[in-house]
């Protein structure tokens, strides 16, 4: 990736994100940093500008980098050499990028810092959500947030492996009790999150 974002947006005392156009996939790319007690921890990581990075790292020390397909390994290469920390993922997502060999496997029902990984097949290939226990759901391609006007969106049928099963693994997530939702692509939901994800659900079933 050669695109870099400048700054960070805090959504929360403990949420952070960022995102960057990226003319390979025409569009905007999205990137998650949650605070975990006393750990960071990024999501789907996209490049960001050393002075940003260092004022997230004065806020506590890079602990993870999750990965919530295989299609977003991005920058945690550079990270990971750089900061000295594993690559967390589901075992499918391990199974489907080839960049480089997670060092972590998080299987259903472990917790990594107080986040769990759920499974979502029918999406993307190893798609996978993180759910923070501070009521923070991290989601990879399965639901997109591009446009003020149409609001959240599953992904494409085109891009799915299989839509009707996608519609169906998001279902599970109204089980855990977020607050916020955060996708890779479009814009973070901090108000109303769970129930507007069970409307879009409801809405294409």
């Amino acid at each position: 990736m050669t695109a870099r974002a400048e700054e960070f947006q805090a959504l929360s005392d403990s949420v952070f994100h960022w995102s960057v156009y990226e003319p390979s996939v025409k569009c905007e790319i999205g990137c998650t940093a949650l605070k975990l007690g006393s750990r960071l921890v990024v999501i789907d990581p996209v490049p960001l500008a050393d002075a940003a990075w260092k004022e997230l790292l004065a806020i506590a020390p890079l602990s993870a980098i999750l990965l919530t397909n295989g299609n977003h390994v991005r920058d945690a290469l550079e990270l990971r050499q750089k900061h000295h920390v594993p690559v967390v993922t589901a075992p499918d997502t391990r199974r489907d990028i080839t960049e480089l060999k997670p060092e972590v496997v998080l299987l259903p029902n472990e917790l990594l810092y107080g986040i769990a990984a759920i499974p979502i097949p029918g999406a993307t290939p190893g798609e996978t959500a993180f759910f923070a226990n501070t009521g923070v759901m991290v989601l990879g391609d399965a639901v997109i947030n591009t446009s003020l006007e149409r609001g959240l969106e599953l992904l494409p049928d085109k891009y799915c492996s299989d839509a009707k099963q996608n519609r169906a693994s998001l279902r599970k997530l109204l089980d855990y009790d977020f607050h916020t939702l955060i996708f890779s692509h479009g814009a973070p939901l901090v108000t109303q999150a769970k129930g507007k994800l069970h409307a879009l659900l409801n809405s294409s079933s």
